[in-house]
């Protein structure tokens, strides 16, 4: 065991020491003994108080480094010896700026999470609060929800309610994001957060003007609904059915036939497009 030669002074029981409140209302403390003497119980007092904080210090260097501790007045070594102490315990029990808070990644993955989640820094935080993202597990991390559309705490969720007033979480299930408009007018009248429909298609040929009437000399159309634009104006690129590139055409050709209402009678058909897509669970940073 490493030798401390630092001891403390008058720390027995019944220490011929003066008294805590007496010492401090002592006008000694500030101007130091001057004429006159000093008693015994004082001069103890203030040589107690010096000599054990030196007594503890030595030993901790003394513990910790392994060195001896030793009253020689050899005050370069001891500067020393006290630096690598503390450069010693603190990589145990204390951060270094110095090694860019390394001590915490060596403490262990529960000293990380746990450190980050003081700081308010776990998984995702680098989001904000209301932030979805498509998750590939089914059940979402801790401080995070599913977007089911499913009503939750003001209580719990603070900063989430500030997103969400409604309190009530967006229903992503089955669905995509689109980027709100504001104001560039390829997706007009939109609001944040407003559901949009699918565009449908008609399976069966229909009038071109929409009559539901019988007759011979139907124009053959498509029905449609909920288109994402329309326009009258040819599109870049436009081809042709047997993918060539398609001329310019100044108005709709048209094929003539017969338009029989009652051909089927009791329904008709429409198909909803997409694009080609995989599912992921979209959830929401709420803490």
């Amino acid at each position: 065991m490493a030798t401390n030669n630092f001891k403390p002074f008058a720390v027995g029981a019944g220490a011929n020491v003066t008294a805590q409140a007496d010492y401090e209302a002592l006008a000694a403390l500030v101007s130091g003994f001057t004429a006159g003497k000093a008693s015994s119980a004082q001069v103890n007092k203030a040589l107690r108080q010096s000599t054990v904080l030196a007594s503890v210090l030595a030993q901790f260097i003394a513990n910790t480094t392994g060195k001896d501790v030793l009253d020689n007045g050899d005050t370069t070594t001891l500067l020393n010896n006290l630096i690598a102490a503390l450069k010693t315990n603190g990589a145990l029990s204390f951060l270094q700026t110095a090694n860019n808070f390394s001590e915490i990644k060596s403490a262990g993955a529960t000293a990380v999470s746990a450190a980050l989640a003081n700081l308010n820094l776990g998984d995702g935080s680098a989001l904000p609060v209301g932030v979805p993202i498509p998750y590939p597990v089914a059940t979402p991390p801790a401080g995070w929800l599913k977007c089911n559309g499913a009503v939750f705490s003001a209580t719990l969720y603070p900063k989430l309610a500030g997103v969400f007033p409604a309190l009530t979480l967006p229903d992503l299930r089955g669905q995509f994001i689109r980027g709100w408009d504001d104001g560039r007018g390829v997706d007009i009248n939109r609001t944040i957060l407003t559901m949009q429909t699918a565009t449908s298609i008609r399976t069966a040929a229909l009038d071109y003007s929409g009559s539901d009437a019988a007759y011979s000399t139907s124009l053959v159309g498509t029905a449609y609904s909920q288109p994402d634009s329309v326009t009258k104006t040819q599109p870049t690129g436009a081809n042709a059915p047997n993918n060539s590139v398609l001329g310019g055409v100044l108005a709709d050709n048209a094929m003539q036939a017969t338009q029989m209402n009652t051909a089927i009678s009791d329904y008709s058909v429409w198909i909803s497009v997409r694009p080609c897509n995989i599912s992921f669970n979209y959830i929401v940073r709420a803490a």
